[in-house]
Formats: C-alpha cells, structure tokens, sequence
C-alpha cells in the first residue's frame, strides 16, 4: 500500500508537471511546425548558407542557426522546438545546449537589465561571444577526445 506522503508527491509532482507543460508548449509546438514545415525551402536555406560557416566552427550544419537564433531571441523552450524537427547528433545538442545555457532570451533580458541601468548592448554583446567560444571550444575538445 501507498503511504499518503508519497501519494501527494506524485499527486504535487503530476499537477506541477502539468504547469510547466502548459507554459511550453505554447512556444514548442509553434516553432516545430514552423521549422518543420520551412526546413525544405530556400528561405530556410538561405538562412543556412548564410549562417554555415560561423556554424561549421561550432561542428554545427547551418539549419541549426535557426535554433541558435530562437534561443537568442525568444528563449529555451522555443529553441527546443527549433531544434526537434532536425537531425542532430548528441554533441551537436550538446554544444547548442551550452551556447544557449550562456546566451538565452536575450530580448526580455536586455530590457530588464536596462532598467536597472546595466549596459544591455555590452551585456548581450559579451553573452553571445562567450557562448560562441564555449561552443567551439567544447567542438574543438569534441573532435580531440573521439
């Protein structure tokens, strides 16, 4: 039998699970379709080829500039839903997990930051660099260690 303190874990954890799904999907699904649905045309492409080689550094194929690109500017969640409708491999994912980890919702956060009287252009500016070369580096490390 169930004791009633484990019932209301799985009981919290289940309504709480629930919370924070409803506050993601509403950016997961909507960017999975559109990345899904844009993936095949020369808009997607172009946005690829453009961003290819600063992507190559990363050990990135361009079309996963478009999940960089949500992260910067929308957030986490919606990156994920850029990123589900192409094929990457566990490094790639791991690289755009620590990028974004650095420099996410870079929008929302550089209003707030201006309010406070921080720099946002600075702020933004010294995010996305470092997120970049963390990037490359751990793809750098990547290829030595395999």
């Amino acid at each position: 039998m169930i004791s009633k303190t484990v019932m209301d874990i799985l009981k919290n954890g289940c309504k709480n699970g629930l919370k924070i799904s409803f506050k993601i999907v509403p950016y997961i699904i909507p960017l999975y379709v559109f990345v899904d649905y844009f993936k095949n045309t020369t808009m997607f492409a172009k946005i690829a080829e453009f961003f290819n080689p600063l992507m190559s550094l990363l050990g990135l194929p361009g079309k996963a500039s478009i999940v960089i690109l949500s992260g910067f500017l929308i957030n986490l969640y919606a990156a994920i839903g850029a990123m589900m409708p192409i094929k990457l491999t566990a490094k790639q994912i791991t690289i755009i997990g620590l990028v974004l980890g650095i420099a996410h919702n870079l929008i929302i956060e550089s209003i707030i930051l201006s309010k406070s009287g921080v720099k946002a252009y600075i702020t933004v500016s010294f995010r996305i660099v470092i997120g970049i070369c963390v990037g490359i580096l751990v793809n750098l490390l990547w290829n030595l260690i395999s």
